[in-house]
């Protein structure tokens, strides 16, 4: 009765809604003209015609202002109507809509009305086909039925075993006997799947003991690597940042680890020269270091001059006959096993790094054979740099030593062992800068030796140069004593500077100059004045300012030097020059 009811309440909706579509496009057109020629009454009369429709309880008109006009005022809308919208569509504009409220309940009261009756006749015509069914069944089928349901409820899917339905049920040809067989095939089809699947279960569980082994060991692989180059990386690290000569001390650091990954009680580096061995660091520190003498030892020698690119591991109770004083060795010192890698420049071996066990073999594996490798390589890598740069230290200390020496013949006069000129004025300059920032003086002296050409014509060239010699022996003890500089500038002429000196310690220097020279009585006979070596002296006493250059002093000091010497030599004149402030204690 309930479709029923739904399908005459959805027809008589659907016969309304068509109805109304159809009614619809007249009313619109009547309406578009009414509303061009502003005619109320004929929308009302539209909008009244369609609310008196069937089922219609009420239209609403709503214009392009907003503007709301109803068919019936005073006829309420019930919360269950809904309405069907329809719209005034213009080529121009908006014109308006309309809103059809259906009257959902006449509707539903009249569907209701309908199936009433035709439901009753449906009502009694499924009770009595109802019974009907119910007495064949009971007769055919009720009782087979409780017996097979009898036995599938003997059916226990955690415990398979065999199991069988009757042959009087498997062997009817009806629907029964079909369903029997059925659930007799299907029950040896799930008996044959749970064996199938307890034994994949059971190879499940033994793959993943498997597996979990496997990644257990992996995983243990995995962090010993990471261990592994973290050693490497730190100990690359702490020689990148350390100094060259503390190479052996970060190894020592890293060694504790290494013997841990290479599960070892001792591990060496050596070093070796010819057949000697040097102990470059151990683990532990305090382990024995036994004397080592490779001169016997052919077989481990034949090994090394090979420059071999492996490791060998090497067992006592395996070393063979051609290796009689290897086994010795180590039984000797209480090595029952031990792995080497030779530490080479690729042509020649130099050292060997070397792990051992003493009780029992070492147990070895491909990881271990190469963190052993990349240990040795950075080791040999470490050898050679360390040997280059002591050969480059040596190299550029001799270096220094050559150019200091260079430096020296260049800068001294070969005679007589003086600075020459150049370093001479490089010493003026500083001294200039200085006595501008400190404001203090100055004083420089131009010397040569009188006639002294003439002692070369006269005297020979040879003897003019030993007096050249002891002259400048004699002016440099003068000098040193009045913490100047005395530089020979070329010939017979000589320079001298001296810092901080007034004007009276300035003419007493050059007072004891002269009388240094003369002290030495060195036969002149070409000199028509005294008849021995003498000098003259000009000199410039200042106290610079920024503005005083270096031949300016000079020019002036040697203008100086020829005053002296035309006013009768073996004399000296020193002058102030303007710039020198006034000093109340030694007034110019």
């Amino acid at each position: 009765m309930s479709v029923q009811i739904s399908i005459n309440y959805t027809h008589t909706v659907d016969a309304t809604k068509s109805t109304l579509e159809k009614r619809m496009d007249s009313t619109i057109s009547v309406v578009k003209d009414a509303i061009k020629k502003n005619d109320q009454t004929l929308i009302h009369q539209q909008l009244q015609s369609l609310a008196n429709m069937p089922y219609i309880r009420n239209v609403l008109f709503i214009d392009n202002d907003d503007r709301q006009q109803w068919a019936y005022i005073d006829k309420q809308l019930l919360p269950t109507d809904f309405f069907t919208q329809y719209n005034l569509n213009d080529a121009e504009d908006y014109s308006g809509s309309f809103k059809v409220f259906l009257d959902l309940k006449a509707i539903e009261d009249i569907a209701i009305e309908n199936a009433s009756s035709v439901a009753l006749i449906y009502l009694l015509e499924a009770i009595v086909i109802a019974l009907l069914l119910l007495f064949i069944v009971r007769r055919t089928f009720t009782s087979r039925m409780k017996v097979l349901a009898e036995h599938v409820d003997k059916i226990d899917l955690t415990n398979i075993g065999k199991f069988a339905i009757t042959q009087t049920l498997i062997k009817s040809k009806d629907e029964i006997g079909q369903v029997a067989k059925s659930i007799q095939a299907l029950y040896q089809r799930v008996r044959v799947d749970l064996i199938g699947k307890k034994l994949e279960e059971r190879t499940l569980r033994q793959h993943k003991t498997l597996l979990a082994e496997e990644v257990s060991i992996r995983t243990q692989e995995l962090d010993w690597q990471n261990n592994a180059n973290k050693l490497l990386a730190n100990l690359s690290l702490r020689l990148l940042s350390g100094h060259k000569t503390n190479i052996e001390h970060y190894v020592r650091l890293s060694m504790p680890q290494m013997a841990n990954l290479l599960k070892a009680d001792h591990i060496f580096w050596l070093s070796l020269d010819f057949n000697k061995v040097i102990y470059r660091a151990s683990f532990p520190e305090n382990s024995d270091e036994p004397e080592i003498d490779f001169s016997d030892m052919y077989k481990l020698k034949r090994w090394l001059m090979e420059v071999h690119n492996t490791a060998i591991i090497v067992d006592v109770d395996t070393l063979q006959s051609n290796a009689l004083t290897e086994r010795a060795f180590l039984k000797k010192v209480g090595i029952h096993s031990l792995a080497m890698f030779p530490l080479s420049d690729g042509h020649k071996s130099f050292g060997i790094f070397v792990v051992t066990k003493r009780q029992v073999s070492l147990q070895w594996n491909e990881n271990k054979s190469l963190l052993l490798k990349r240990f040795a390589t950075m080791l040999s890598e470490l050898t050679i740099r360390e040997r280059d740069h002591i050969a480059m230290t040596e190299l550029q200390e001799e270096l220094i030593l050559a150019n200091e020496r260079l430096r020296v013949e260049a800068e001294t006069d070969e005679l007589t062992r003086l600075l020459n000129r150049r370093p001479f004025r490089r010493l003026l300059n500083a001294a200039l800068y200085d006595a501008v920032k400190e404001e203090s003086v100055l004083t420089i002296m131009m010397i040569d030796i009188d006639h002294f050409k003439a002692y070369n014509d006269i005297y020979g060239h040879l003897k003019g140069d030993k007096v050249l010699t002891y002259v400048a022996r004699t002016m440099n003890q003068v000098a040193t004593n009045l913490e100047g500089s005395i530089a020979r500038f070329g010939g017979e002429e000589f320079a001298l500077l001296i810092k901080r000196c007034n004007y009276e310690q300035a003419q007493k220097a050059a007072w004891l100059l002269c009388q240094a020279v003369r002290d030495l009585s060195i036969s002149h006979q070409g000199s028509r004045n005294s008849g021995i070596i003498t000098i003259s002296i000009g000199g410039v006493i200042c106290a610079p300012d920024s503005d005083t250059q270096p031949n300016q002093l000079l020019e002036t000091a040697d203008q100086r030097l020829y005053n002296a010497k035309r006013s009768g030599r073996n004399r000296a004149e020193i002058k102030r020059m303007d710039i020198v402030p006034k000093d109340t204690s030694h007034p110019f």
